[in-house]
């Protein structure tokens, strides 16, 4: 139990940031599809995109469940793959409030925690997991959602139940199952790619990336701006990653 956690509305966050980043001379172009990355000498020199080329002295790989085809247009290695996530939140339940810690169940590969309005999310990391996407992810795919499996979902979400009984009696609001992306060893993918000078990437945050965004965006920043991380981050370094594991047969095993 950690009393001093608090709690952060991913859109909200990304909004504050997009404003301070604006504020600050930045210009952000959504709906631009990146067709390209540039390079000279082994080194990066900037993206080309629908509309034209951005030239750049340092690129930063957040592609999310796509950074691994990103990757690819500039002959980086991004071992990472989609898989499906599942979770469900209640009816409001009584006695259930917004300072209701956050509870995990590893046992159980179980989350729990307050939705807006005395409600409950469920949420399930079950170890036998469903990969999605094996012939590429489709890029208007957005926050869509996918068919559950019922038949290998139903014992987690059972068992989940059995941990908070007032979940068993209450309504189901919502059911969401939609891809997340992860990694091999189940840490995020951050660092200078070592195929390429002044490409960096910030991907495969295993369904945690709101918890890993900032310490990951002031390391890259530093990193960039000094030439070296400011703190040991081998165990978060793509450095750490070899060729063999962005093989799809072998991402979709180590899912699995």
């Amino acid at each position: 139990y950690t009393p001093d956690d608090g709690r952060a509305n991913p859109v909200d966050v990304t909004m504050a940031l997009a404003k301070g980043a604006r504020m600050g001379g930045a210009r952000i172009l959504e709906g631009v599809r990146v067709t390209g990355v540039n390079q000279t000498k082994g080194r990066v020199t900037g993206v080309t995109t629908e509309r034209g080329d951005i030239e750049a002295e340092f690129v930063v790989n957040c592609g999310g469940m796509w950074a691994r085809e990103i990757g690819a247009m500039a002959g980086v290695n991004v071992p990472l793959h989609a898989s499906e996530h599942y979770y469900l939140i209640t009816e409001p339940i009584e006695g259930v409030h917004r300072e209701l810690p956050i509870v995990e169940d590893p046992d159980l590969f179980a989350y729990f925690r307050e939705e807006a309005g005395g409600k409950l999310m469920v949420g399930m990391f079950e170890p036998v997991a469903g990969p999605w996407g094996m012939d590429g992810i489709p890029e208007d795919f957005s926050f869509g959602e996918l068919p559950p499996d019922w038949e290998r979902l139903t014992p987690y979400l059972e068992a989940a139940m059995e941990r908070i009984p007032a979940a068993k009696d209450a309504g189901i609001h919502q059911f969401f199952c939609g891809p997340e992306s992860f990694t091999p060893d189940m840490s995020p993918l951050v660092g200078e790619a070592p195929e390429l000078k002044n490409f960096f990437v910030a991907a495969g945050f295993n369904s945690l990336g709101i918890i890993f965004a900032g310490g990951a965006g002031q390391i890259l920043a530093q990193w960039m701006v000094d030439g070296l991380p400011p703190d040991d981050v081998r165990a978060i370094d793509i450095d750490r990653m070899l060729p063999f594991q962005n093989n799809p047969k072998y991402l979709h095993d180590r899912t699995v």
